[in-house]
């Protein structure tokens, strides 16, 4: 048992999901949320650029905040390079995140499924892997969704420009029959509810959220180092604007958020 933070990372904002279920499973831990603003964003940089980024940001919060697990909340990220990271930083615990191409393909009924993803995490031999594993008799449709990460950072969440570029990579998707949405980048989770509007009702979607804090849990536990009594306390970290952040942020954090830190990374 221990009283430091969790440290969960993102390009953005995409990560809230995950801190929201975080904080959902695990009420006692207080956690450090950094946003990558200024590198944002991740989907179109290499492996090894994204290497040497994620790097960065294990130094600073190990260094300056003292994390006792690190939560990659990122898909193009966790493909790129949390293996990397785990043969760097050997003493701390890892998290990542990965398309839910393995629970979407047993419940598909159509054997159709949509995954929407990076270009990175798209091309990815991890997201192969996934697919050769789980998902050999299922048809599985990668889409790269160029555009989205900039629109929902940029704050254009609720407009009309979001929901064109949403339905410019949906509509394939519909039209091939898929049954089930995979949503394989960690800011898509924050455009759920307008894609659920833009689809037939029988498409489930699904995203690693959830699976992600159980996973911080079960580590935590088998590391001891969960907290199971005490008041959490959350900051949040961003080398962009704390204004602009905030702005956009609030919404989606259920009372959580005060205001945003901005650090030099």
């Amino acid at each position: 048992m221990t009283t430091k933070p969790i440290g969960v990372f993102d390009s953005g904002i995409g990560g809230l999901g995950i801190f929201n279920a975080i904080v959902k499973e695990l009420p006692h831990e207080s956690i450090v949320y950094f946003a990558d603003s200024k590198r944002c964003p991740y989907g179109t940089k290499s492996q090894s650029q994204i290497q040497q980024i994620t790097k960065s940001i294990i130094n600073y919060l190990i260094k300056e905040h003292d994390i006792k697990i690190a939560v990659v909340a990122c898909n193009t990220a966790t493909v790129a390079s949390i293996q990397y990271l785990r043969n760097e930083f050997p003493d701390l615990p890892f998290v990542g995140v990965v398309p839910v191409i393995k629970p979407a393909s047993k419940i598909t009924q159509t054997k159709k499924i949509g995954c929407l993803a990076t270009e990175m995490t798209v091309k990815s031999e991890a997201q192969a892997c996934l697919i050769q594993d789980h998902a050999e008799s299922v048809d599985v449709y990668n889409v790269a969704c160029n555009g989205l990460v900039e629109l929902i950072e940029e704050g254009f969440l609720n407009t009309n420009i979001m929901k064109n570029k949403l339905l410019e990579y949906l509509d394939p998707l519909i039209e091939k029959g898929i049954d089930v949405l995979a949503l394989g980048c960690t800011h898509y989770t924050l455009l759920k509810n307008q894609i659920e509007k833009l689809i037939p009702n029988n498409i489930k979607i699904l995203d690693s959220n959830e699976p992600v804090a159980k996973q911080v849990k079960r580590v935590l536990v088998q590391k001891n180092l969960l907290l199971n009594n005490g008041i959490p306390k959350y900051r949040f970290l961003i080398n962009g604007d704390p204004e602009h952040f905030a702005k956009i942020v609030s919404p989606f954090l259920n009372g959580t958020f005060t205001y945003a830190e901005q650090v030099t990374l």
